[in-house]
């Protein structure tokens, strides 16, 4: 059986402080590091597979303390099982468009098809900035994105209603917004990357 190579990024997100001045992933971004873990043995079957956590300190560059969003998210998947060595950090980047930048880096290095997860939410800002920014055309068609919710729903259906009542959630329901926001000045030219 023909092994084939996979590719997988877990883009980041929010950072939650712990009563114990710890940090860990914010609750819905969690998704995605669950997401990660459960396409990680998907893929592994018969196959190669690099997973990758990527993120910097980005909006909490400026807090002491506060980690990089991708070692987070590795203690977290080497918590759920996964061996350290199994997952690659990338702890530079400060913004989905730095992530979008990276990643076109390294498929130029690989010359792979990449998945990229994240949640659901923050997908439509992702592909419209692979359709309307010129930088990312080669993108277009070798990443396939893919919702955090959906994977962890297809492999735990228990946490269905937690995830929805962490979709209503004011907070959550503003970064909706924001998300929206987001798009709707990519498309008219006056979002500002970074």
């Amino acid at each position: 059986m023909k092994q084939t190579n996979y590719t997988i990024v877990i883009l980041g997100g929010l950072l939650k402080k712990k009563p114990d001045n710890t940090w860990r992933t914010a609750d819905f971004n969690y998704l995605r590091v669950l997401a990660g873990y459960y396409l990680y043995w998907d893929m592994k079957k018969n196959n190669t597979v690099k997973l990758i956590v990527s993120g910097g300190k980005g909006i909490y560059e400026k807090i002491p303390g506060v980690p990089a969003v991708a070692t987070v998210m590795k203690k977290e998947l080497v918590k759920l099982g996964l061996l350290s060595k199994e997952i690659i950090v990338e702890n530079k980047t400060a913004s989905t468009y730095q992530e979008l930048l990276w990643i076109k880096k390294l498929l130029n290095k690989n010359n792979d098809k990449i998945t990229v997860i994240s949640n659901g939410y923050h997908l439509p800002r992702i592909k419209t900035m692979l359709e309307v920014l010129p930088e990312f055309k080669k993108l277009r068609k070798c990443l396939k994105l893919v919702s955090a919710e959906k994977v962890v729903l297809k492999h735990n259906k228990r946490l269905r209603s937690k995830i929805g009542k962490m979709a209503r959630d004011p907070r959550m329901i503003k970064i909706v917004s924001l998300e929206k926001r987001g798009v709707k000045d990519l498309r008219s030219g006056k979002y500002k990357l970074r």
